[in-house]
This record gives C-alpha cells, sequence and structure tokens, in this order.
C-alpha cells in the first residue's frame, strides 16, 4: 500500500488532521505501508489527502478513515490495531470517535480554516506555497467553503465552549495512562492524535485553542510521545523545517503586531465615538448660558435699567 500524504513542517510529518491520523494509525500497527509525501490531492477520487493506494489494481484508493483501520486489521501483520479491545471498549471508542468529531474537530476547522486572522497568515500562505498556481487559488477556496459548511453557521464562543470541554473531557479519560487505552495505542489514539498535533505544534496568532491545550500537560505529553515513538522526522526533514522557522516566525509576529494595533486603534475609535465633540459642548454651553440670562431678566432675578442722556 501507498499512503499520500501532506508533506512534513512544524516538527510533524504531516500538518494536515487526516493525514497525521492515517499516518499514526499505520505506525502504530507496524504496518509496512509505503509513505509519499504529495501536494497533488486532484489525484484521489474525492480531490483530498490523505489517500490510500492499494497494490492490487482493482482495488479502489481509500480515503475513509474507518475503512483504513480494517485494511490494517486484515493486512496480517504482528501488530493488529486495536485487536485487544473488548466489545465494550470497542464501543467506547466508536461514541468517543463521534463525540471529538461533533465538538473537538468544528474547532480545529474554524482555526485553521474560519479565522481570518489565522487563514491569511498560516494555512493560505502554507497550501498555496505547496500547489501550484492557479489550482491552489481554487483548492484554497474549495476547501474553506467545506469547512465553513461543516461549522454549519456556529458562533465562535460556541465552538470554543465545545472544544474546551472535548479537551477537558479528553484529559480526563487519558489520566496518567500513556495511551487512552491503556499501555497499548488504539484507532483512537491516532484520532486523538491528528487532532491536537497540528494545534500544539504549527505557530498560530490567534491561539485561544492552543493555550487551552497546554494548559492540558497530560494531552501535551501524550502527543510528545506519539511524535518520539512513531513518528520521529529524519534529519532532512528537520534541517528543511529549521530553514523555514525564521520566516514562520516574523510572519507571526507581524501577524500578531497587526492584531494589536487594530484593536488599539478600535479601541480609540470607541472611546473617541462616546465623547462629544469639543465643538457641540461649546455650542452646548453657550445655548446653557443664554438660556439662563433670559429667564433670570424674565423673572426679575437680574433687572436691566435704561438711563436717558439729558442734553444741555
Amino acid at each position: 500500500m501507498e499512503l499520500h500524504i501532506w508533506p512534513s513542517d512544524f516538527g510533524l510529518p504531516t500538518i494536515d488532521v487526516s493525514s497525521l491520523q492515517f499516518l499514526a494509525c499505520s505506525k502504530m500497527c507496524a504496518s509496512p505501508v509505503r509513505v509519499v509525501q504529495s501536494a497533488r490531492p486532484w489525484r484521489s477520487p474525492n480531490g483530498e489527502l490523505p489517500m490510500v493506494a492499494q497494490i492490487d489494481g482493482n482495488a479502489k484508493p481509500v480515503t475513509d478513515f474507518e475503512k483504513f483501520v480494517d485494511i490494517l486489521k486484515k493486512c496480517g501483520q504482528d501488530v493488529v490495531i486495536d485487536a485487544d479491545l473488548t466489545t465494550i471498549e470497542r464501543a467506547q471508542l466508536d461514541a468517543f470517535s463521534c463525540y471529538l468529531h461533533h465538538n473537538l474537530y468544528p474547532a480545529v476547522l474554524h482555526t485553521f480554516w474560519a479565522d481570518d486572522l489565522n487563514y491569511n497568515t498560516v494555512t493560505q500562505y502554507w497550501y498555496a506555497s505547496h500547489l501550484h498556481f492557479p489550482y491552489n487559488l481554487y483548492y484554497l477556496e474549495k476547501r474553506k467553503k467545506k469547512a465553513l459548511r461543516m461549522l454549519g453557521g456556529k458562533n465562535d464562543t460556541e465552538i470554543l465552549k465545545d472544544a474546551f470541554m472535548a479537551l477537558n473531557t479528553l484529559s480526563t479519560k487519558l489520566g496518567d495512562n500513556k495511551f487512552f487505552c491503556g499501555n497499548k495505542p488504539t484507532s483512537l489514539d491516532a484520532l486523538v492524535f491528528g487532532y491536537l498535533a497540528p494545534l500544539l505544534r504549527v505557530p498560530l496568532p490567534n491561539d485561544r485553542l492552543q493555550v487551552q491545550l497546554s494548559a492540558c500537560p497530560n494531552l501535551v505529553r501524550f502527543v510528545e510521545t506519539v511524535s518520539s515513538i512513531y513518528l520521529p522526522l529524519s534529519e532532512e526533514e528537520l534541517k528543511r523545517q529549521q530553514s523555514n522557522r525564521k520566516m514562520w516566525q516574523s510572519r507571526i509576529s507581524k501577524a500578531k503586531a497587526d492584531k494589536e494595533a487594530a484593536k488599539t486603534t478600535e479601541e480609540t475609535s470607541e472611546a473617541l465615538a462616546d465623547e462629544p465633540p469639543m465643538r457641540d459642548a461649546i455650542l452646548f454651553t453657550i445655548g446653557a448660558l443664554a438660556l439662563s440670562l433670559v429667564f433670570a431678566i424674565h423673572t426679575g432675578l437680574i433687572q436691566v435699567s435704561v438711563e436717558e442722556e439729558i442734553a444741555e
């Protein structure tokens, strides 16, 4: 089998959520899958990566994670993914996978594809630089629209609230264990790793979800464990990623500075809008004094006497 995934970056073998899930699952069961880093999603049946191309010429490429897990179980390797799970644990795994898809995955989509600052600073630039023109324009527009459709019009607060709860739930479930179902990794570990690793490793100017994830040390440890054991990078990949680090740091720093500047300008504009203009204040004061003077004369509080000058 050949597993086609997006290229590596930011200390990860790929920054794409689904690609990470496929790759992690194949490595956890030591499957003899040939990994191909690709930036040609149009070769996939659904126009997306990852894609698993099977040796059998009549077999269709696989793009669904559950189908890929089933293939791995039937490959005949010594380590069979999810083999040691009981019936109850399998049901719990399915329930947890569904829960994460509905509560954590939308926040990941929002972070990379719907948040304008993150999208313009990181996502758009990364994919555009890996795809040729003009296909990169088409792909980015298609992918962004798909993400927005999946979000279904949810507001930012609701999305983040669900994601924070999901992270806390994951942290509680993991506890002090190495993996989510004990000492052996399962397909759930591959799914969770795919969701968490980009959030932890990819630098973002809007990092609210990253901050929340960093506040769960056992989840951070989990990501680092899976990365070091199953997905170590080659020296060549590390050097290439290191060469781009300054560029990304510069982009993130500029985006954060622009964000703060825009926030300061907005606050200043709101403060000025709340204060009446100086001209209006002066006119109001003059008008009030004039009315007070007229009232005082009318009521007799102030008397005006006119003396006639006698001519000699």
